[in-house]
């Protein structure tokens, strides 16, 4: 399928991550500076075990006589990069994608996550405070297999967006987060027009903000008990009745741009 639209593009974005203890989502970002582009992969520091020489397993798209297709599964040994606060990581991928294109004579195919959809401070202040979510990535594993094309989910913000839920810099959204969903990037996606908080309305006009990564959501055991977890990459087995609340906790995308900074000279 040649894509079109924001959502389209985004079934090209996330690769589904498979480790030794489970699967987990990443997703492709471009990110800029010094007149460069940095193609990266992004995810959560658990999905890779906290290790940052975890060897991970990807099923990647690749371009075949013209084609775009889905039939390539690669053993990806890289060092990753950690934050030193939050559950985020990521590494490169173009010279490992370049060694595939010298090695097999195929050209992997991928829609990075645009830098340009990352709204600065002054921009998400102008969001209201219940936005219309997406996220996609492959919960408790699941994807369609056949076409190697994740899940998507649809939601809410349950906070407002410019504001760092109890002072951490993370979000928080009304969306059903299952084990499989770490590492999944979260949007607000207007294909067919907006409004504003002010009452503006701008029918037909597009628009796309990457809010943040999914990293963990709340539960409630059987007592009614509420902690937060991490969102797993596998089912585990509990001796009580563990509840999830269909809410999550999202890294903010302002987090990944300050660990990218601090990395790349």
């Amino acid at each position: 399928m040649e894509p079109k639209g924001f959502t389209e593009y985004l079934m090209y974005s996330t690769a589904l991550i498979e480790t030794k203890n489970g699967r987990g989502t990443g997703f492709f970002f471009a990110f800029e500076k010094n007149d460069k582009t940095y193609p990266i992969l992004v995810t959560n520091q658990h999905v890779l075990n906290y290790n940052s020489q975890e060897t991970v397993n990807l099923k990647i798209h690749i371009i075949d006589e013209n084609k775009i297709r889905s039939n390539l599964e690669i053993e990806f040994k890289t060092e990753w990069v950690f934050h030193h606060k939050q559950d985020l990581a990521f590494c490169f991928v173009n010279p490992f994608f370049e060694t595939i294109k010298q090695q097999l004579n195929k050209e992997v195919f991928y829609v990075p996550i645009q830098q340009s959809f990352i709204y600065s401070d002054d921009m998400l202040q102008e969001l209201s405070a219940v936005e219309e979510t997406i996220m996609a990535g492959y919960p408790i594993g699941l994807s369609d297999e056949h076409n190697n094309y994740p899940i998507f989910r649809k939601g809410i913000t349950a906070s407002h967006p410019a504001l760092d839920f109890n002072n951490t810099n993370v979000g928080l959204v009304d969306m059903a987060c299952f084990p499989g969903s770490s590492g999944s990037p979260i949007f607000i996606i207007n294909e067919n027009g907006y409004s504003d908080k002010n009452g503006n309305h701008y029918l037909g006009r597009k628009r796309i903000i990457f809010l943040g990564v999914l990293y963990s959501g709340p539960i409630m055991n059987a007592s009614g008990k509420i902690e937060v977890r991490e969102i797993p990459t596998v089912h585990e087995a509990y001796s009580n009745t563990q509840i999830m609340i269909n809410l999550g906790y999202y890294i903010k995308a302002e987090e990944l741009l300050n660990l990218l900074e601090k990395t790349i000279k």
